[in-house]
């Protein structure tokens, strides 16, 4: 009996060390995800149509033409 006592205790110990691991990994990608959703909000505006583009056909061509 004290033997499968023992031997659970270790099972635990390692699983809870590697749930710690695990939530570190999250906090991590969560960090990263947030960076990601910041910089995309920042470059949107910048990938946006202008009025003007969206007043001429997409299939018109250029002026220099």
């Amino acid at each position: 009996m004290e033997t499968r006592i023992v031997e659970l205790e270790k099972r635990m110990a390692y699983l809870e060390k590697y749930v710690e691991e695990l939530n570190e990994v999250i906090v991590d990608q969560q960090r990263q995800l947030d960076r990601c959703n910041r910089e995309l909000s920042r470059l949107q505006p910048k990938t946006a149509p202008s009025p003007v583009d969206e007043d001429r056909p997409h299939d018109e061509k250029p002026p220099h033409y």
